[in-house]
């Protein structure tokens, strides 16, 4: 009798303190790090922007530069009384609005690859392409299919379970803030029908007429977010695995998605963590030389079961891409050395097992600004050879120009033509021995002047 008493008062002291567990657990959302940032893109400052697009913002625009359609002043204006230019950090300030006589794409759900819901090309493996031929139930929802909101409610911890919400839920003071599902999904440009008022596009995520399931159905959520995506994402496996609530795969995280159904220790194709990029030691490289990088993320490296799956690194441009092995990686870190590039912007990204791809971080190619030489070729002109000398725009001068002079003694100088290669300098005081310096987009040199 009394060892049936204990036995009782034991199982009902460890749900209790199971219960206390999760009280002391606060609602998610779910970590913002691993590729899908919960937040709607308005009014979104550049260091938010770097979230994703690191130090390489800047650089991307640079490159633009010779394109044609923009120049410096088209996004920075020169004041009008010349005493500096107007810096925009506010990015949603020239997208998606008229700026400077420029009407400018939204840069993101507005892209041909977000417009052919092919979500994968920005955000990895943490999401699917809705025509890549990933596996969608045909069967009916049961009692343990997710539910696209939630289905219960702890009302000691107000955690949710049984849904989406269970890890994504609003946070608005998180920077940038942290919005509600139906607000980031409803607000994916031309993608949900809402921007051109075309509700036909609502039926991407919603069967709105002789629905199957319901205009809400799981199943529709299934076409970007499939079974093998959602079971495939954990932050942090490495210290999250015995923590409820704080990832989409461990132990004791099947019921956030379940409810109260645990199907097992883990789900089918736990062994593929999608890993996660945080941050590139750089995100510049010079055009031509191979440079040594160290990529900081998490899940690069994962052993289940006894079964090690490791990452290799992959630099895109466009269809052409490049795979490298590390030469030395971790569970956190992978140091790789990027081989020689052409000048232009690259996506770099981890590939584990030849399957789960990471998010993607910015990779800048510039070239590496060389004087070859300076001549005086006649009593008026200098002519500047070289390299990597980018585009002038005379708005710019007081950033962007040409020097020349011999010690303290300034020479005046008039740039009459300014190509990558080539400048030609028009001085009537110039001489030889002289120091000509350019200042370009890509950075400064100097040659002394000959004959």
């Amino acid at each position: 009798m009394n060892r049936r008493y204990f036995f009782i008062l034991g199982i009902g002291f460890v749900f209790l303190m199971q219960t206390l567990v999760f009280a002391l657990i606060p609602p998610p959302p779910v970590n913002q790090n691993m590729g899908v940032y919960d937040t709607l893109f308005a009014n979104l400052t550049e260091n938010n922007c770097r979230g994703c697009h690191a130090s390489g913002v800047p650089d991307t625009h640079h490159l633009l530069v010779p394109a044609g359609r923009y120049s410096c002043t088209n996004c920075h204006p020169v004041l009008p009384d010349g005493s500096g230019i107007t810096l925009i950090r506010d990015c949603i300030k020239c997208h998606d609005t008229t700026f400077n006589g420029m009407t400018i794409r939204r840069p993101h759900h507005e892209t041909q690859a977000a417009l052919d819901r092919h979500c994968k090309t920005c955000h990895g493996s943490v999401v699917d392409d809705y025509d890549d031929g990933h596996y969608i139930p045909t069967y009916p929802p049961s009692n343990m299919t997710p539910d696209t909101k939630f289905k219960v409610v702890n009302q000691t911890s107000g955690r949710k379970w049984g849904g989406c919400e269970s890890c994504h839920e609003q946070d608005l003071t998180a920077s940038p803030f942290i919005a509600s599902n139906n607000k980031t999904h409803h607000r994916l440009g031309n993608l949900s029908g809402f921007r051109n008022n075309d509700n036909t596009k609502c039926t991407i995520c919603h069967d709105l007429h002789n629905a199957t399931y319901g205009s809400d159905s799981i199943r529709y959520c299934e076409r970007c977010h499939s079974y093998n995506s959602l079971h495939n994402i954990q932050w942090d496996i490495a210290n999250t695995t015995t923590t409820g609530g704080y990832g989409h795969l461990g132990p004791n995280d099947c019921q956030g998605c379940h409810a109260w159904y645990v199907a097992g220790s883990l789900a089918p194709g736990a062994d593929l963590i999608v890993p996660s990029i945080g941050s590139l030691s750089t995100n510049n490289v010079l055009e031509g030389q191979a440079t040594a990088v160290t990529i900081y993320g998490d899940d690069f490296v994962t052993t289940v079961d006894g079964v090690t799956r490791s990452s290799v690194v992959v630099v895109a441009k466009g269809t052409n891409i490049v795979t490298i092995t590390p030469t030395s990686i971790s569970h956190y870190k992978i140091d790789v050395t990027i081989p020689a590039l052409n000048k232009g912007l690259y996506s770099i990204y981890a590939l584990k097992d030849g399957n789960m791809e990471s998010n993607r971080r910015p990779l800048v190619s510039a070239p590496n600004m060389i004087i070859s030489s300076a001549r005086k070729v006649n009593s008026t002109t200098v002519t500047i050879t070289g390299s990597g000398f980018g585009t002038y725009d005379p708005a710019y001068k007081d950033f962007v120009n040409v020097t020349i002079n011999e010690g303290s003694a300034i020479r005046s100088i008039q740039i009459t033509s300014w190509s990558d290669t080539l400048i030609n300098v028009m001085s009537t005081d110039a001489m030889t021995g002289d120091t000509a310096t350019v200042n370009s987009v890509y950075g400064t040199g100097s040659a002394q002047v000959t004959n």
